[in-house]
């Protein structure tokens, strides 16, 4: 047996769920030749870098504009004049991928991204398309463009995901309400007193993890400030390759009783997540979904209109998560979360009844 994992880099989440499945399936299926590839790859490096820099340009600096793109588009006329677009330089762009597939001639194509099934949807009937062809949404609403008429199944991660790709034509016998694929580690169970003492934290003090600061460069530093405020509280700042913001952060004051741990680049999420009692993250649908995994509750501060306004709506009303819009609402919510045992004990039960840690392998085990 020959499993595909195709994702394309607009957006790390569809690379991590394709791994994740790689990984799933390496472990389910030690007997199948299994391939995870960027369909990007494929293209020319111009048509690469203009794909994948779009939708990160629009969403960094110009939330609204990518927002109003997003839900514009979100229908099936929308849907039909990109599909045109993609079409038009089909012959050209994705020549390669193309003779890729023959070469591998694989049974299954698992899509982490719309794009795969978009322009395979001409070639459906040719002599080398006798692979069957899943589409894995990556948050939990569903665009028009994740409603591919050529995909065999649609895979979602929430009812209301559901709804949305039947009522734009997709035969529901095809729609499969299963889960976002996540690492096994996150859904590992894990001794918090024995990860704390190697994280030199505190065994009894509310832990906050931050991997979010919202509002622009000098996010981050402000946010854990803001967090210090409600000392005693521990606060692990994940700073990714961003050294200058993690040595701002390694330089705020401390109050007595509270920690900071500013990290750069981890490989160990999972650990921290572990240890935690609240993530202030971006609503992504990888991140979020580790994060019910885990059993750990979420305040996302002034969502990126479209998908992660749509993701953070699905969790706050899950009872998982807060939203925040402003500085001000975000620090009331952080002061009203760690003052108040019962509302985490709530939030932390309802991110553990939505969490689905071994989506990966229900997705492969649905159809192989």
């Amino acid at each position: 047996m020959r499993l595909l994992m195709i994702s394309a880099s607009a957006g790390h989440g569809h690379v991590r769920a394709a791994q994740a499945l790689e990984r799933a399936a390496t472990a389910a299926f030690p007997g199948a030749e299994v391939r995870n590839v960027d369909i990007l790859d494929y293209t020319a490096a111009l048509y690469r870098k203009a794909y994948a820099a779009s939708y990160l340009a629009l969403a960094d600096r110009a939330p609204e504009m990518w927002g109003y793109l997003y839900n514009h588009s979100d229908s099936k006329r929308a849907k039909k004049r990109q599909a045109r677009i993609i079409r038009a330089f089909d012959h050209i762009e994705f020549r390669k991928f193309r003779a890729f597939l023959r070469e591998f001639n694989p049974d299954h194509l698992f899509c982490t991204h719309f794009l795969p099934a978009q322009i395979l949807q001409p070639y459906t009937g040719k002599d080398w398309y006798t692979f069957k062809l899943h589409l894995v949404v990556t948050d939990f609403m569903a665009h028009a463009f994740w409603a591919q008429a050529n995909a065999d199944t649609i895979f979602v991660a929430s009812g209301e995901a559901v709804e949305e790709v039947a009522i734009k034509g997709i035969p529901r016998e095809k729609i499969r309400k299963v889960g976002i694929p996540i690492m096994p580690e996150f859904g590992a169970t894990y001794d918090r007193d024995e990860l704390r003492r190697r994280h030199g934290l505190l065994p009894s003090v509310p832990t906050v993890l931050a991997m979010s600061g919202g509002w622009g460069a000098a996010g981050m530093p402000n946010l854990v400030r803001g967090i210090l405020h409600h000392a005693p509280v521990q606060v692990i700042a994940v700073c990714g390759r961003n050294e200058k913001m993690r040595e701002n952060v390694a330089a705020l004051p401390v109050p007595a009783g509270s920690r900071v741990l500013a990290l750069g680049y981890v490989n160990y999420v999972h650990e921290l997540m572990a240890v935690s009692d609240l993530c202030v993250t971006k609503s992504g649908g990888l991140t979020t979904s580790e994060c019910l995994a885990m059993g750990v509750p979420m305040l996302v501060p002034n969502p990126i209109p479209g998908q992660e306004e749509r993701n953070a709506e699905y969790l706050t009303e899950s009872g998982a998560a807060m939203m925040a819009r402003s500085p001000g609402s975000l620090q009331y919510k952080l002061g009203k979360f760690l003052g108040d045992e019962a509302l985490r004990k709530r939030m932390q039960a309802a991110a553990r009844s939505k969490g689905v840690p071994n989506a990966a392998t229900s997705i492969l085990t649905a159809v192989t």
